[in-house]
């Protein structure tokens, strides 16, 4: 017998993030260092120097601030219009760990850390308090979400900066915060591929790539709490 943990909705904006981010993080990484990334912007570039008059390095790197920028406000919006639905429908699952004592969490998080890492077994408390995001997850969770305020914050600073009558000082510093986003950005990246692509949650990562179902023996072993809150047996 298999449950449902994945949505097509979750899917489907879990895709597009997944495209968005790339694209941003290659276009950002252009803008951040010409010096290592002139080679896309070349590649980018190239078809369309002869049209713009300009060099294929300078077409280039106009083209990726441009979709820098308009991709960023998209995904903004994605983000916006998710994170709202989350919100009114009270869907918002993944920081429900961190309703418990922060004892608990910190042991939580060092069980889990041990199983993924050293492959040790978890205590049998923690094993049934599992809910369908662990305490991990829940704090990648808040990194991702620092991630995506000092991208905005900085993002929009960036973009109208002129509107705003912004200093070349305070553009510096908004810089650098998008600078900061983006490392926290790929810090939660690494860290999210590692614990999706762990052996022992390969059923979860099939199901977000599949059909969006797990095994419900596997789930109530995994996340027995958000099977209780669910009424599944």
């Amino acid at each position: 017998m298999k449950i449902e943990i994945v949505s097509i909705g979750y899917k489907i904006v879990h895709h597009w993030n997944l495209i968005l981010f790339t694209i941003l993080a290659l276009t950002g990484s252009v803008l951040f260092s010409i010096e290592l990334m002139g080679w896309l912007a070349y590649a980018v570039g190239a078809p369309l120097s002869a049209v713009l008059g300009v060099d294929p390095l300078t077409a280039g790197v106009q083209l990726v601030r441009t979709s820098h920028r308009f991709i960023g406000f998209v995904w903004g919006a994605l983000l916006t219009v998710y994170g709202l639905y989350l919100l009114v429908f009270r869907r918002v699952e993944v920081f429900k760990p961190l309703k418990k004592p922060i004892g608990q969490q910190i042991r939580e998080a060092k069980a889990i850390a041990a199983h993924y890492m050293l492959g040790r077994p978890m205590p049998k408390d923690i094993e049934e308090s599992l809910d369908r995001h662990n305490i991990l997850v829940s704090y990648m969770a808040l990194l991702l979400f620092i991630s995506i305020v000092l991208f905005g914050i900085s993002g929009v600073g960036l973009v109208f900066r002129d509107s705003l009558g912004l200093s070349s000082a305070t553009a510096g510093v908004l810089l650098l915060l998008h600078d900061v986003a983006f490392a926290l950005g790929l810090l939660f990246v690494a860290m999210h591929l590692f614990a999706v692509t762990h052996p022992s949650n390969r059923p979860l990562l099939n199901a977000m790539f599949g059909d969006g179902t797990i095994e419900l023996e596997w789930a109530k072993k995994h996340m027995p709490k958000f099977l209780s809150r669910r009424g599944v047996r």
